[in-house]
């Protein structure tokens, strides 16, 4: 009895200093990967990723904008592997987006080079050759137009989260969310206007929604079928979570998959005061 007593408390002595000393955490290992060669898209990225390493989860990314590593942030410059859109005249972009119609025959062309360049980087080849699951919990991405990273998410067999620095793209609505929103009352990403409120604007809108992801896809077949990637053979993986650039305050109501986060604003700098002049 005594000596079953004395390997009771041994046991219980010993069972107290292991899980004393086990780290507990819920930290998250993730992969993100930027892209987009675009300041405005980094921006967002960024901050999100730095308010994730802020809550103690470990980040490494894939960026064509490096800015250093720092604690739990390691990042892999892929600036080599795009064409840097920085400091671009603003009369050029307003010439060159200044319809949908221009503004989509620009996006198809530059999609089908942003997934090449994304996968012609061969550090990320390495990581999806690799046991990506033993190192990483998770994947962080931008999606775009045409779904070439669900490509990188079945390689790498990880859950996906996707960072959309602008608001819905309503022509990938139904593919990034599984719902379409409705024509009547919520608004074209590419609309003039920020609700709907005459027969007009509303058949308009409908038609803008119907012409741009009919434009989409038949880009996405014409490229499958006459140029085909291995990405575009990839089965479809659904997000587990959207993380948006939108807000309540800025973003006209309209219904919102419970997986969509609004994260508005996680770029901007805290406000200062403003610094006192003197009259003399």
């Amino acid at each position: 009895m005594k000596r079953s007593t004395a390997v009771s408390l041994s046991l219980y002595s010993w069972l107290s200093v292991v899980l004393w000393t086990i780290p507990v955490g819920e930290a998250a290992r993730i992969l993100a990967v930027e892209t987009v060669a675009a300041k405005s898209h980094w921006y967002f990225t960024s901050s999100v990723l730095r308010s994730l390493t802020d809550a103690g989860h470990t980040v490494t990314v894939f960026t064509p904008f490096p800015d250093g590593d720092r604690v739990d942030y390691t990042e892999v410059d892929t600036s080599r592997d795009f064409p840097m859109k920085l400091e671009l005249d603003v009369m050029t972009m307003i010439r060159e987006a200044r319809d949908p119609f221009m503004l989509l025959n620009a996006m198809s062309g530059g999609i089908r080079f942003y997934c090449d360049a994304v996968y012609g980087n061969q550090k990320l080849a390495d990581v999806m050759a690799s046991e990506a699951r033993d190192r990483y919990d998770l994947l962080l991405i931008e999606p775009l137009a045409f779904d070439c990273v669900s490509y990188l998410a079945t390689s790498l067999g990880l859950p996906v989260i996707y960072s959309i620095p602008s608001p819905m793209m309503t022509f990938a609505e139904r593919r990034l969310t599984g719902h379409l929103s409705n024509p009547a009352c919520v608004s074209n990403m590419f609309a003039s206007h920020a609700v709907p409120g005459t027969f007009v604007q509303r058949l308009t809108n409908t038609a803008l929604l119907t012409y741009s992801i009919a434009r989409t896809k038949y880009d996405q077949l014409v490229t499958f079928f006459t140029d085909p990637r291995p990405y575009d053979l990839s089965p479809t993986v659904n997000p587990s979570i959207i993380f948006q650039n939108s807000h309540y305050v800025t973003e006209s109501p309209r219904p919102v998959t419970p997986n969509v986060v609004y994260v508005g604003g996680v770029h901007l700098k805290p406000a200062k005061t403003i610094p006192e002049v003197s009259d003399g």
